[in-house]
């Protein structure tokens, strides 16, 4: 990819570069962001909660955003209640510049492509805020996703391919909908990940889940952190967008308390 930093390089310049880097590109593949070894415990917790499920409890309970694809409302606790995980010290001073040291988790979650899954139509995570649909590329990101796969992604496994610079084109909406009737993929990038990298998408870059042709499911953990007062109502209409009980929030350390703002 094009756009990359390597989390564990002690450069003390590099949140300012990353930043430019997603204004540039509307995407940062993040190269070690988090210990393997906290990903592979939140790994763990989520196969033995939600892969247990079956597919008809899953269609029940949440979102089918896709062939054999669902999207899940993580409720946050251990090990997912670490903030470690939610505001990882490398990445926040990242995504403080890109939206504002006021801003919050606007969703937190996971999608599943279980094996076989064809590849997800592709999208924009949400239809453009303002009139006319022009003027919304003009605008700094309002919401940025953070994807932490849960497992290594292969080419067979089903990448997220994303089209760069897509969040910027003032012919995005055009260039949407000759993908969705013929999607070409020769222009978008497909991050291929080892577990403990992650990466980021603007909320309005196109992109879209490859299929699943292993035989192994692919769970990808996202958090969307927004500017305070962005909510969206587009995803979350019959699920919630973040689940956090009370007795888990005391558990949020004060500085982060604000990424839990309603």
């Amino acid at each position: 990819m094009n756009s990359q930093i390597n989390v564990s390089d002690s450069d003390p310049d590099q949140s300012d570069q990353a930043a430019k880097l997603f204004r540039e590109h509307g995407t940062l593949f993040l190269q070690n962001a988090f210990p393997r070894s906290l990903i592979q415990s939140v790994a763990d917790a989520f196969a033995e909660k939600y892969l247990s499920m079956s597919k008809k409890e899953l269609r029940k309970r949440d979102a089918v955003v896709g062939d054999r694809r669902y999207m899940v409302t993580v409720d946050i606790k251990k090990p997912f209640n670490r903030p470690e995980l939610y505001a990882n010290p490398q990445l926040m001073p990242i995504l403080e510049r890109l939206l504002s040291p006021h801003l919050r988790i606007a969703s937190f979650g996971a999608v599943v492509a279980w094996p076989g899954a064809e590849s997800q139509p592709v999208h924009l995570d949400h239809p453009p805020l303002f009139d006319p649909a022009e003027q919304n590329q003009l605008l700094p990101p309002y919401a940025v996703t953070l994807v932490v796969p849960l497992v290594d992604v292969t080419p067979e496994i089903g990448p997220t391919a994303i089209w760069p610079g897509s969040h910027s084109d003032p012919n995005r909406l055009q260039q949407l909908s000759q993908l969705m009737e013929a999607a070409d993929y020769s222009d978008a990038e497909m991050p291929v990940t080892k577990l403990g990298d992650a990466y980021m998408m603007d909320y309005r870059v196109i992109h879209g889940g490859m299929a699943n042709n292993s035989d192994t499911v692919r769970p990808i953990l996202y958090l969307v952190y927004s500017r305070p007062w962005f909510r969206d109502g587009f995803n979350f209409s019959s699920q919630p967008s973040v689940q956090i009980g009370k007795k888990q929030r005391k558990k949020v350390p004060d500085r982060w308390q604000g990424l839990f703002r309603k």
